[in-house]
């Protein structure tokens, strides 16, 4: 069964309450009694910001953001967040267990296009963003119709466009034009990929700054196969890359998914799944699928693309010879509902992102919840990690205890850590399974002929203390929220002779 995933509970057997008494413990499992699942509720923890809107640097809850966009992880942890009510481009470095925010570039409040170093340069509309292999951010600023790069050190130039100045020209630098561009991505080598939405094309920027245009002709909307300019596009949204260099595509107005394939000098672009101009929900291979307004995509290891299908409220998979199942969801029918394949529910989910085990993460921005969608077998089963259905707010927590207002972007880390732009709360949250969180306890003692044992688990985390004598009938005992290092439990009742106890997550 794969990604089975350790339970949030833990219990060991105590015996023995007098002194010079022998002393021994066991481990045993959720599943062993009936309660495994498939993947455990995530805890989220805010790591910056309040709900307050607002723009200030600082460590965790004292800074502020005004509706956070676009976010991306470093190979060092580091997050970079388009702060785009505050026309910057913000920095989150992990210190310790704090998470220092900065200002990396742009001045919060003042809309504009000038390149410099931090403070001193302007952005217009920061929204998406993509960060390379050495730190440098890379930004989509739609409003200027411009690509600008930031360095680690927060020099900001504008790599490609000229800001005030739409067009379709291709070029270096300033030279180039853009219309309302939008998806990024950047490869190993750093070059950077860009849905050029306005212009129905899809553009490639060099480290150098020199624009092509790959595939579409501006002002030609249309959805045609072809080479370079003789293909055609309808407002390109989502764009993600795989380790070749093939991009794919969430051709959002014209219901399909686009693969865009390096040939030599040329760019190849197929339509590998759904079908121009009709709309709809059917599975299939090719062209006898249907998409209905496609938002965004992720690719995985193999090949296979992750579509979240807007309009149908469905999360698709496209394999690389374009045969395509529904995963979860049912089209026509949104909704909430955790369950495998169809019994699941989304409501028109916007954003998603993939592990490397291939699980996918999905921002369900309407419900205010995030999901996982988990392959067991040859079935898909969708969780709600965090997040409760019909209520808006800004609580840290596991499971359901966590809320959301519209979260929106979203990315995974190599461990599997999930880090979300809240926008409506102004915050940017983690999350990680609540297994990874739960508390351990540590060998048994005894002080002054009482028995006790220590807890060790991550700060701050609440825990109740439960005890059994026959693993049936279960009794809170005690409960705590723990501290850094060990936490010093003693029983309450020494009398009641040998017991189990368990910790539960609360």
């Amino acid at each position: 069964m794969k990604n089975m995933i350790k339970p949030k509970s833990y219990f060991r057997r105590l015996a023995g309450n007098l002194p010079g008494a022998l002393l021994w413990l066991a481990v045993l499992p959720l599943a062993a009694f009936g309660r495994a699942n498939y993947a455990t509720p995530y805890t989220f923890t805010t790591l910056a910001g309040d709900s307050g809107s607002g723009s200030a640097d600082g460590t965790n809850s004292a800074a502020r953001f005004a509706q956070p966009m676009g976010v991306a992880v470093d190979s060092a942890g580091n997050l970079y967040v388009g702060d785009d009510q505050n026309c910057t481009i913000r920095k989150m470095t992990p210190v310790g267990k704090n998470w220092a925010v900065t200002t990396l570039a742009g001045l919060a409040g003042v809309a504009g296009s000038a390149d410099g170093t931090g403070s001193n340069a302007r952005f217009g509309d920061p929204a998406r963003l993509a960060v390379d292999t050495n730190g440098n951010v890379y930004v989509t600023d739609s409003v200027n119709n411009t690509i600008r790069k930031v360095t680690p050190a927060g020099v900001v130039t504008t790599l490609a466009g000229l800001a005030g100045s739409s067009g379709t020209n291709d070029g270096t630098g300033s030279a180039a034009r853009f219309n309302y561009p939008r998806g990024v991505a950047v490869d190993s080598a750093g070059n950077l990929y860009v849905a050029d939405r306005d212009n129905d094309t899809i553009r490639k920027v060099t480290p150098a700054g020199l624009v092509t245009t790959l595939a579409g002709l501006a002002g030609n909307a249309g959805s045609a196969d072809g080479t370079n300019s003789t293909a055609r596009f309808a407002n390109p949204v989502g764009m993600a890359v795989d380790s070749a260099g093939n991009l794919y595509l969430a051709d959002h107005a014209n219901s399909t998914i686009r693969k865009v394939t390096p040939d030599g000098l040329n760019w190849v672009v197929t339509t590998l799944a759904g079908l121009a101009g009709d709309a709809g929900s059917q599975n299939g291979t090719g062209s006898a699928a249907r998409f209905d307004g496609p938002a965004s995509v992720a690719v995985d290891n193999a090949g296979d693309v992750y579509v979240a299908d807007f309009n149908n409220s469905t999360i698709r998979k496209v394999t690389s010879a374009g045969v395509v199942t529904t995963l979860a969801g049912l089209e026509g029918s949104s909704g909430s509902a955790d369950g495998t394949n169809s019994a699941a529910q989304f409501n028109n989910p916007s954003y998603l992102a993939v592990d490397l085990a291939g699980n996918v993460y999905v921002t369900d921005s309407w419900n205010s919840t995030i999901r996982q969608v988990t392959p067991v077998g040859t079935n898909w089963v969708v969780t709600t990690l965090a997040g409760d259905l019909g209520w808006n707010g800004s609580e840290d927590g596991t499971g359901s205890a966590a809320w959301f207002y519209n979260p929106y972007g979203v990315a995974v880390d190599s461990v599997g850590n999930l880090y979300v732009t809240d926008t409506y709360n102004n915050t940017i949250r983690k999350g990680f399974p609540a297994s990874s969180a739960a508390p351990m306890l540590l060998p048994p003692s005894l002080n002054a002929g009482q028995f006790g044992f220590g807890i060790t688990g991550l700060a701050n985390l609440v825990v109740n203390i439960e005890s059994s004598a026959d693993l049936s009938q279960w009794q809170v005992i005690a409960s705590c929220i723990l501290e850094d290092g060990t936490n010093y439990f003693v029983s309450p009742n020494p009398s009641l002779g040998a017991q189990f106890y368990r910790i539960q997550v609360r």
